[in-house]
């Protein structure tokens, strides 16, 4: 922001300077969460005077919120500053074969609450949507939030979406293809995102999991379903059709299959339920049963060959083992390491992810959250608006 502090890049053009101006003391502020003025000049790297007029301007469009200040000793006490991230909400979802998760964070990314809210691959697509939309109610409702405050829904769901919001192509829902998702939620808010549930894990990993501090990485999305997804120079990378790294359709693989290994481990007892057995099958390899192990180490080969065709065309840093098998991290990771080091002697670190059941949906409130910055904050051009519903 060096250029801010004399000469604009417009060649003197003074309403751009500030709108520059603006948009550096804001995003100083939001990243702190609150500073003092003299840090808002340290950080924004513009002058006291220039800093001073931004946050009264801020203020008065809402975006800022001046702190009383605490008053110790002699002296003016230091007058101190926060975004107003209680202006809005955006809530995530993650409506799946089986369930339907959401949570609800303010402008700041603050997660308020969570809400669980169970179906099955039969429920009809009204009713997984009447489900997703009362899991919204819940988060609200627990958060003592209206829902007319939510200004955005980011959406995660399996299958294949298209740019305008769509579920294109989806194996485990019988009738979820078509199913316009954009359409459905603008009536919960004036703002709405769908992906890929995946996608959605790999960007909830980038921003608050255990892939923060990497640029690239490949998501390995383990669980009743197995997908991938990539982070490359630290952006989600969809593809041009929204299909990056969707390999389903590559029965070679197996990596669909690969979950027969556990369903038929003879460690497992033959009464318990298909939707049980992966996880008994790993309970028992945590008491070392040689059939489990043995169950365990084909599905992690599978798994390795499937990770292996994205890691041998990105090479990135990192595989992070999401999904709901990735609380089983401490009998999956070491044989699944092992088996991507047998491919790729000097290939990437692995490691499980620690977000737990919320991975997705947290995922989905970031992509949110994304798009309302862009729709607020990333205009090239033009003043910040005032920080309310009707300027989204």
């Amino acid at each position: 922001m060096a250029a801010t502090r004399g000469k604009s890049a417009d060649g003197g053009d003074l309403s751009r300077l500030r709108q520059l101006n603006e948009r550096a003391v804001l995003a100083a502020v939001r990243d702190a969460g609150e500073l003092r003025v003299a840090q808002i000049v340290e950080r924004s790297g513009l002058g006291r005077t220039a800093v001073e007029d931004v946050l009264a301007s801020l203020v008065a469009r809402r975006w800022l919120v001046e702190e009383q200040p605490a008053v110790r000793g002699r002296g003016r006490p230091a007058r101190s500053y926060r975004f107003r991230a209680e202006a809005g909400y955006a809530v995530g979802l993650d409506i799946g074969a089986h369930s339907i998760r959401a949570v609800l964070a303010d402008l700041g990314g603050r997660v308020l609450a969570t809400a669980h809210r169970l179906v099955s691959p039969d429920t009809r697509r009204a009713a997984r949507l009447a489900a997703a939309d009362r899991a919204i109610a819940d988060c609200a409702r627990d958060a003592g939030v209206a829902t007319s405050r939510i200004w955005a829904v980011g959406a995660g769901t399996t299958g294949l979406v298209d740019r305008d919001g769509k579920v294109v192509r989806v194996n485990a829902i019988p009738d979820w293809a078509g199913a316009d998702l954009a359409a459905h939620f603008r009536r919960s808010a004036r703002l709405v995102v769908v992906d890929n549930d995946s996608q959605l894990a790999a960007l909830a990993e980038h921003r608050r999991g255990v892939a923060t501090d990497v640029p690239d990485l490949v998501l390995l999305h383990a669980g009743r379903r197995t997908g991938l997804a990539l982070v490359i120079d630290g952006t989600l990378r969809r593809g041009f059709h929204g299909a990056a790294a969707d390999l389903s359709t590559l029965p070679m693989l197996r990596w669909e299959a690969a979950i027969d290994y556990l369903h038929r481990c003879r460690a497992v007892p033959p009464d318990v339920p298909v939707a049980d057995r992966a996880e008994r099958a790993f309970a028992e390899a945590r008491e070392g049963r040689r059939a489990a192990v043995t169950a365990v180490r084909r599905y992690a080969r599978e798994m390795a060959v499937a990770a292996a065709t994205a890691v041998g065309v990105v090479d990135p840093q990192l595989v992070v083992l999401g999904g709901a098998f990735s609380q089983a991290a401490d009998v999956l990771l070491e044989p699944l390491n092992e088996e991507l080091t047998r491919l790729f002697p000097q290939g990437p670190e692995v490691r499980a992810s620690t977000l737990g059941p919320d991975c997705v949906a947290l995922g989905s409130v970031c992509l949110a959250l994304d798009a309302l910055d862009e729709r607020l904050v990333g205009a090239v051009r033009g003043a910040l608006p005032v920080l309310a519903t009707r300027s989204i």
